[in-house]
């Protein structure tokens, strides 16, 4: 018979909510920094941070997702 996993502490929880915020806020900040740069050398106007901004978003909420799936379930 499988046991339960034992329940979170609030300081696992905060910890993870903190964690989930970089994960999120690390890739968006990368991928407009990039997507910045990378008009400025291509001079294409406001393409390639809104790309870099949508993808920084795709993969921090991914991150994020993964990371509330390995500490909660």
């Amino acid at each position: 018979m499988k046991q339960k996993p034992p329940t979170p502490t609030i300081l696992s929880t905060l910890g993870a909510l903190s964690g989930m915020g970089f994960t999120i806020a690390i890739p968006i900040a990368l991928g407009a920094i990039a997507g910045h740069l990378l008009d400025g050398y291509l001079h294409t106007g406001e393409l390639f941070i809104l790309l870099g901004l949508l993808l920084g978003l795709i993969s921090g909420f991914y991150g994020a997702y993964r990371l509330y799936k390995s500490v909660f379930h």
